[in-house]
C-alpha cells in the first residue's frame, strides 16, 4: 500500500489537454466518496463541491471567455496574490521557461506548425478540453485560513483519488476568478465563498504539454530541523 500512494504522489501532474470522453457519473461519485475522508479541522468537513459537466460547464467556459477577452478584472472571494517573493517567482518562471522549450522542441520534432497563440488567459477559458470541471467553496462565514486550508486537503485528496482511477486533474484558479460568474452558472453557490476549481477527465497521454519535464526543490530548501 505504501508503495502505492508513493506511486501515486510523484506521478501525479497537472493536466493540461484532456480527451473528450465524459467522465461517468458513478466515477465521479466513487471518487467523492473516497475523498471525503480527507482530514479537516475538527472534521468540520466545510468544503462544499459542485461538480460541472455538459451544458452548465459550456455555459461557464462561454461566459468565461467573455469576461477575459474584454480584460474584465478579477474580482475574487479568496486574495489572491499580486507578486511573489522574487526566489518564488524564479521558480514560476523556470517552470514556464521548461515547458515552452519543451513544447517548441517537441512541435518541432514532429515537424508540425504551432496553431495560432491566443493571449494565455483566453486560453485557459477552455479549461484544457477537460469534460469536468469541480468547484470547491466555503460558507461566507467561515474564517478563510481554515476554511482554505480544509479545501486544499480535500482538493489534494480528489486529485489523488482521481490520479488511481486514470484520470487526470489540474488545479485552477481561473475557476475562481469571477465568482459572481459561478454564481450566475450554479446558484446554488449562492452566500458561499468560491476557494478553487479542478478540472478532471481522462488525459491525452500524447499531448507534449502533458509530457513536459517537471522538478521540485530538494528537502534541504524548505524543510528546517529543530532540536
Amino acid at each position: 500500500m505504501a508503495a502505492d500512494v508513493d506511486i501515486a504522489i510523484r506521478e501525479r501532474r497537472s493536466i493540461r489537454k484532456y480527451t473528450s470522453s465524459p467522465v461517468p457519473e458513478g466515477l465521479m461519485r466513487e471518487l467523492l466518496d473516497e475523498a471525503r475522508w480527507a482530514p479537516s479541522w475538527g472534521n468540520t468537513q466545510s468544503t462544499h463541491v459542485y461538480v460541472l459537466a455538459g451544458s452548465t460547464l459550456l455555459h461557464l467556459k462561454t461566459r468565461l471567455r467573455e469576461r477575459l477577452e474584454s480584460e474584465m478584472p478579477p474580482d475574487p472571494d479568496i486574495t489572491m496574490p499580486a507578486a511573489w517573493p522574487d526566489y518564488l517567482q524564479s521558480r514560476i518562471t523556470r517552470l514556464l521557461e521548461t515547458r515552452v522549450s519543451f513544447l517548441a522542441s517537441e512541435t518541432a520534432r514532429a515537424g508540425e506548425t504551432p496553431p495560432p497563440a491566443l493571449p494565455p488567459l483566453v486560453q485557459m477559458a477552455g479549461l484544457f478540453g477537460a469534460p469536468c470541471l469541480l468547484v470547491f467553496a466555503i460558507d461566507e462565514d467561515i474564517p478563510e485560513g481554515y476554511g482554505c486550508f480544509d479545501a486544499g486537503l480535500l482538493v489534494q485528496t480528489v486529485a489523488l483519488a482521481a490520479h488511481a482511477r486514470g484520470l487526470g486533474t489540474c488545479i485552477m484558479t481561473m475557476a475562481a476568478r469571477y465568482p459572481s460568474l459561478v454564481r450566475e452558472v450554479v446558484p446554488a453557490v449562492t452566500h458561499k465563498k468560491v476557494v478553487i476549481g479542478l478540472t478532471i477527465g481522462y488525459p491525452d497521454t500524447d499531448a507534449a504539454v502533458n509530457r513536459f519535464p517537471r522538478d521540485r526543490v530538494a528537502v534541504e530548501e524548505f524543510v528546517h530541523f529543530a532540536g
